[in-house]
């Protein structure tokens, strides 16, 4: 009986040719893989500091801010016409992470945390094979507030605890190394999610030299300029010497940030990731000099705490191109998934960068914040504050209102076109238009709303066991 039969070669080389054209086939056209992308946010970082945006120092115009983020947009498309969901770090970045205003994603709280339920852009791209990883600098992006989840790494040793502890650290060069080890360590055969969250242009501005003077004009007069925004000498008015040397270190910052994010596109390009990667730069808010009346930011929902850079280079872009549509940070997430090929099973209120521009579209704005002041004889009190706006076409509208200890309400209306500073209030001349665009915000926040309904609200942020050691160390707790 064994002589009917094929030898085992035989049998083996007939089945292997039967299976050729499958296996050929299956070689020829594996599952396409993702593209790498790159996602990057900058602190506090205004367009007008931007070359690329035609941004320049006020005091020293001929030094160049971001010439490495320059040399990026040169080879990028560069979103001349972008904003922030919000004029703080936590819920614009859990605007970016989620798609959602945040009335939608509700962490809009200095102790809030983004809920589980939540589906997030690391999370949609983890569960189609994406290798995920986050390296942040600064503490609203540590893991207590949750904006981790989806991240199958996670670094955040070079940020602080507490926002107070992080006004004095200096964080580009651990940011550097960490992000270096991160892309050691990657597997080469997984596309890679990488976020990089860097803090250091955040006020105190603490600029090293030389980038500490690189921007100082002449006649500036240097200060302590420690804890802006309690500090008494930083008020509405100062001395314009003054001013101008605070400016020239915030410049300073944002030069030293530029040139770390340099050094990570070099290691971007070294491991072979920069051509074919979707690589997305911007940042969480603006910063104020006092053109509202305010410093720094979470102040207000003007345009100079948030309009934001926002800088996108395609797999394979190598032209650099402009668009003036009307961007959001929550439109990164759909842009996001788009290139990876994946549609969104979730509510999203941003839209793809790539669809067709729709100029009727509008974009919202929001903003929970406290102001802190003496009553006359009496303890320091904190006045709360809702901030609300829409900006469609060319016209914006500002909303805010106190609570019942703050007192006052008020809205503005501005005509972005012929005054982006902001300057020029129209809501008495124009209120037909006011009233519509009141209207459209309202309908707009309850639609957020509802979407905020399918998920659970994250509540307050969960200390780690050791980082409420450290506190206790630094004199937070009782001991």
């Amino acid at each position: 009986m064994r002589r009917d039969r094929p030898p085992l070669r035989r049998s083996c080389l007939l089945a292997a040719a039967l299976l050729a054209p499958a296996l050929a086939c299956s070689r020829e056209a594996p599952p396409p893989r993702g593209p790498d992308v790159v996602l990057v946010t900058l602190e506090s970082l205004r367009p007008d500091s931007v070359g690329a945006y035609g941004g320049a120092s006020p005091g020293r115009p001929e030094v160049p801010i971001t010439p490495h983020l320059d040399a990026f947009a040169a080879g990028a498309t560069v979103y001349e016409d972008a904003s922030s969901v919000t004029s703080w770090t936590l819920a614009a970045h859990a605007s970016l992470f989620t798609g959602l205003y945040p009335s939608g994603h509700q962490a809009t709280g200095p102790l809030d945390r983004l809920d589980d339920s939540y589906p997030t852009l690391a999370e949609a791209l983890a569960a189609r094979g994406w290798q995920t990883a986050g390296v942040v600098s600064g503490p609203y992006l540590r893991r207590t507030h949750n904006l981790s989840q989806g991240f199958e790494r996670y670094e955040q040793d070079a940020s602080s605890i507490t926002s107070r502890l992080a006004h004095a650290d200096v964080t580009n060069p651990a940011m550097l190394a960490s992000l270096e080890r991160v892309l050691d360590e990657r597997d080469p055969h997984r596309p890679l999610f990488l976020f990089a969250y860097f803090w250091d242009p955040h006020f105190d501005y603490l600029p090293p030299p030389p980038w500490s003077e690189a921007f100082v004009p002449p006649g500036a007069e240097p200060f302590d300029a420690h804890d802006l925004d309690a500090n008494p000498e930083i008020y509405p008015g100062m001395d314009a010497h003054r001013l101008a040397w605070l400016r020239s270190q915030y410049a300073g910052e944002i030069r030293w940030t530029d040139e770390h994010l340099g050094r990570f596109f070099e290691l971007l390009r070294r491991d072979g990731i920069w051509d074919d990667a979707l690589v997305i730069v911007t940042a969480d808010h603006g910063e104020a000099f006092f053109e509202h009346g305010g410093k720094g930011h979470k102040n207000d929902l003007f345009a100079e705490e948030v309009r934001v850079p926002l800088i996108v280079k395609y797999p394979g872009q190598r032209e650099g191109r402009r668009d003036a549509r009307l961007a959001s940070l929550v439109d990164v997430l759909p842009t996001v998934l788009e290139a990876a090929g994946i549609a969104p099973e979730f509510p999203v209120h941003g839209r793809s960068l790539r669809a067709p521009d729709d100029p009727a579209r509008a974009v919202l704005y929001e903003l929970e914040t406290s102001t802190y002041a003496n009553a006359p004889g009496g303890p320091l009190r904190a006045a709360r504050w809702l901030w609300r706006a829409i900006r469609r076409g060319e016209w914006r509208l500002v909303e805010w209102r106190g609570d019942p200890a703050s007192g006052g309400s008020g809205r503005r209306l501005f005509r972005i076109a012929s005054d982006p500073a902001e300057q020029t209030d129209l809501a008495d001349a124009e209120p037909a238009r006011r009233e519509e665009l009141a209207r459209e915000l309202a309908a707009g926040i309850e639609a957020a709303r509802a979407d905020a309904g399918r998920y659970v609200r994250g509540g307050e942020a969960r200390l780690e066991p050791e980082e409420v050691e450290r506190l206790r160390a630094l004199g937070y707790f009782e001991k």
